[in-house]
């Protein structure tokens, strides 16, 4: 779950005169979705020196690649970090989205309390082969930009009823 004490957070960039409320970190399911990716590109790539069929070497090659491929995108998330301070809301590796409709990711992100319009949690639904139904916390700033973040991610259940809790209570000091 979520470390609470601020003396177990090693932050680099915090500032001197505030310690965190919380700190979410994210999950082992990452190093676990690493290993399996890595694994499965290494069986592809040991079967292609065991085969002699021109095809299936390029066919499990170009796989292995894509594997690979997919665990890069997982790297960003490694270590990310959640952090909850009075004065303001820290986001790493989130998916900003302005009011002209330009999309981005934005590496972190630092946001005052009083700039959030609110927050709210928006599902989306994909079916390609599957059904795939993915939860994301959305914080909206007052200049409506969103910021998009992947709760399934994070070591907490109900990160956006504990953002807004404390969105709630940092707000109203200022």
């Amino acid at each position: 779950m979520a470390i609470t004490h601020p003396s177990l957070c090693t932050m680099k960039d915090k500032l001197p005169h505030e310690k965190p409320v919380a700190v979410y970190r994210t999950t082992i399911s990452i190093i676990l979705f690493e290993i399996m990716y890595l694994a499965a590109a290494m069986g592809c790539g040991y079967i292609v020196f065991q085969i002699d069929v021109l095809w299936a070497q390029l066919l499990l090659g170009f796989l292995a690649v894509m594997i690979l491929w997919a665990c890069r995108d997982l790297l960003k998330y490694r270590n990310d970090r959640i952090v909850v301070t009075p004065s303001h809301l820290s986001l790493p590796n989130v998916d900003t989205r302005t009011k002209m409709g330009k999309e981005s990711i934005t590496a972190k992100a630092i946001i005052p309390w009083y700039k959030i319009k609110d927050i709210k949690v928006n599902f989306n639904i994909t079916s390609t082969n599957r059904v795939n139904i993915q939860k994301k916390v959305l914080v909206i700033l007052c200049n409506e930009t969103i910021y998009s973040i992947d709760s399934d991610m994070y070591d907490v259940f109900f990160l956006k009823r504990k953002l807004k809790v404390f969105w709630q209570q940092f707000n109203k000091k200022h």
